[in-house]
């Protein structure tokens, strides 16, 4: 069997550092004496040679060269790659969706600005700049970028009480994190947020918002940024809900049920009239601004004063395309007081919300993109790179944080998107929006807004995922159970940093703790041995529990006189540490004139503890086959037999006869009298 090397995978970020400065690449044309710059070739060998400096105007023209390449220009430009491919057909279906999804988006924006307890006209002002940024850099044909009912919950939690430039800064501070991070492609960071954890918080954020609405269902008002504060609230102005509020609420909710599944209840329509069904999903996906156009125009007719909690004054115009204020001074809605707020205060402040606005971001925005995407590859460095340019400079126009919405992306990919192109459609129809029809939202009832957010978010609770957990891994439930309780109880922000910080004691754990199998072996010609198989690689968490359990082996089993022999089959890698740890065992092996034998090594894993045990002069064997093996133990049982040969055993045999003496001497100075 031949193979030939294709192509090798590993770290980018690392690849580099693993290669030896000693490394020297040829390159073999005929006549050139001087390779790369650096060596040129004589009859006395290979002689280094003085490299020349390149200058700027070198150097500036191989970045060009690299980074200017088609091929990348496509991938982090994908506007570049599927225009030209653009056609009349692909244009009136995105017209279709965009139009689908600027109906969605306006009562989202208006209901996800007062979660997270801003003006109404700020869930406007997040509505478009991410649809724009999409349409040039995003790398799947139905995601829409904005606010979203998870990101306005968590901004709620460090901006409550502090005025709408505080979110700004928020918004500004996320986007610059979310565009390094994908620059420097750390997109895998949010790999060790296990499924459990994402579970266990999304069903603590749509309790946790759904229970914020309830005081815009019932008319009430106070003070509540948790379920625990809701709750508290609610015992102490209960008898003071409205009717009118609460009937209407009941009917929003039920209406937008009874909307949301018209398809299905009336199916039939789908073999009898197609053209009736496509009405029927129409009104279906258009639910949320039906109802809400609905109930504004009821209460604009009615006689006042209106008998409902309403939206009141919006601004007007299209937000200041400015700066954001990294200085300003507010009075604080809680104790009146005038607040300066300063950029480093505001880090100071809002520390965790460093990491934690930025992985949510990402978090539900690439879990959204495998969704839509199906086979396809996700390429999530490119989102990332998405989310931070929208959240950045969104924060010049007085955006709030925002990120993938999943229930608009699914509204935008059933509609039939056939490129990120609908995003303009939806975000012309935002500034339009905000230009020509603030208005006429100042009758739009908050207990229909909260009705659109509560049935946005209820079905995102996920409790069925318990039960296959508990017949599968019941130990995921920690994980789950930790986050959810955390979260809904101390706060969102330190729920998903306690679910990200037990993914990865879970893995450090199993890092820590690889699977180690203990057999008993002998050879063909009837050597017995004692064989320890690892299940993974040697790193420098695993080395004292693996250092453990093989001596325990050699003591226990091994009875400090058989052969014990590491299977390293599945030992891919080992780290400097491993090859320490081995170091030791080999000493203490030695010590005690017990063969230690590494079996089935990987050369590469060879090199590196070779390396140490050659600095410390400690002897050690290694084999790759059975053969090989079977060799080694033979030596060794031959070194054994022939130890044995070379004793000198006296027996004095004491009785009548004080002169009865026997010896038998094998040529040993070794003396044994019974």
């Amino acid at each position: 069997m031949k193979t030939e090397l294709i192509h090798s995978y590993s770290s980018t970020s690392l690849s580099g550092l693993s290669k030896s400065v000693s490394q020297v690449s040829l390159n073999a044309c005929a006549g050139n004496n001087n390779i790369n710059g650096k060596y040129s070739t004589s009859e006395a060998g290979l002689v280094e040679s003085k490299p020349e400096s390149p200058g700027c105007t070198q150097i500036f023209k191989e970045w060009s060269k690299n980074t200017f390449r088609k091929k990348i220009l496509y991938k982090k430009i994908p506007i570049l790659q599927w225009l030209p491919e653009y056609n009349f057909k692909k244009s009136i279906s995105d017209i279709i969706a965009g139009l689908t999804v600027g109906l969605t988006i306006l009562p989202q924006a208006l209901a996800y600005a007062t979660i997270g307890g801003l003006p109404a006209q700020y869930g406007l002002y997040s509505g478009f700049i991410g649809c724009f940024v999409y349409i040039f850099f995003g790398s799947t044909k139905a995601i829409n970028i904005g606010p979203t009912a998870s990101m306005a919950i968590i901004t709620l939690s460090y901006s409550a009480g502090k005025p709408p430039e505080y979110t700004v800064i928020l918004t500004f501070l996320t986007g610059l994190i979310t565009l390094c991070m994908g620059i420097l492609q750390l997109g895998f960071i949010v790999n060790f947020i296990s499924t459990p954890v994402m579970s266990g918080f999304t069903s603590a954020v749509a309790i946790t918002i759904i229970s914020t609405q309830i005081k815009s269902l019932l008319g009430l008002s106070f003070n509540a940024n948790g379920i625990v504060d809701v709750v508290e609230g609610l015992t102490t102005t209960v008898q003071n809900t409205r009717l009118y509020d609460s009937i209407l609420s009941l009917i929003c909710i039920t209406s937008l049920i009874f909307l949301q599944h018209i398809q299905r209840i009336f199916k039939c329509t789908k073999e009898c009239s197609p053209f009736l069904d496509k009405i029927l999903w129409l009104i279906s996906t258009s639910r949320s601004a039906i109802v809400v156009i609905v109930c504004t125009l009821i209460f604009a007719f009615w006689s006042k004063p209106v008998p409902v909690g309403v939206v009141g004054d919006i601004v007007a115009g299209l937000p200041a395309f400015k700066v954001p204020e990294f200085e300003f001074s507010a009075n604080s809605t809680t104790s009146g007081e005038m607040i300066t707020y300063t950029f480093s205060k505001i880090i100071k402040d809002c520390s965790s919300a460093l990491v934690v606005l930025p992985i949510l971001a990402i978090m539900e925005h690439i879990t959204i993109a495998k969704a839509v995407a199906g086979m396809s590859r996700v390429d999530a460095t490119q989102e990332m790179l998405t989310i931070g340019l929208s959240n950045l400079i969104g924060s010049f126009c007085s955006s709030m944080p925002v990120t993938g919405s999943f229930s608009r992306t699914m509204v935008n990919h059933s509609s039939g998107a056939q490129s990120p192109m609908g995003g303009l459609v939806t975000g012309v129809l935002v500034i339009l929006a905000l230009q020509f029809l603030t208005p006429y939202f100042f009758y739009i009832p908050k207990a229909a807004l909260a009705s659109v957010i509560v049935c946005a978010v209820i079905f995102t609770i996920d409790f069925s995922i318990i039960r296959p957990m508990w017949r599968s891994k019941r130990m995921d439930i920690i994980p789950w159970a930790v986050t959810f309780l955390m979260s809904l109880l101390v706060g969102l922000e330190y729920g998903i940093l306690a679910g990200f910080l037990i993914s990865l004691l879970f893995l450090l754990y199993y890092a820590a703790r690889p699977g180690v199998r203990v057999n008993r072996g002998e050879t063909s010609t009837g050597i017995e041995f004692i064989l320890v198989d690892l299940d993974r690689s040697l790193t420098f968490p695993s080395v004292e529990y693996t250092n453990y359990v093989v001596l325990k082996s050699g003591t226990n089993w091994a009875k400090n006189r058989l052969p014990v022999v590491i299977d390293c089959q599945h030992i891919q890698f080992a780290d400097y540490t491993a090859a320490q740890g081995m170091k030791d065992m080999f000493t203490i092996f030695n010590t005690k004139n017990q063969e230690l034998v590494l079996w089935r090594v990987k050369p590469s894993v060879l090199r590196i503890i070779n390396g140490v045990m050659e600095s410390t002069g400690t002897p050690f064997k290694h084999c790759s086959n059975e053969r090989e093996l079977e060799t080694i133990l033979e030596a060794r049982r031959s070194d054994l037999e022939k130890d044995n040969k070379d004793i000198k055993i006296t027996f004095t045999l004491e009785g009548d006869d004080e002169d009865s003496t026997s010896h038998i001497s094998l040529g040993s100075e070794n003396e044994y009298q019974l």
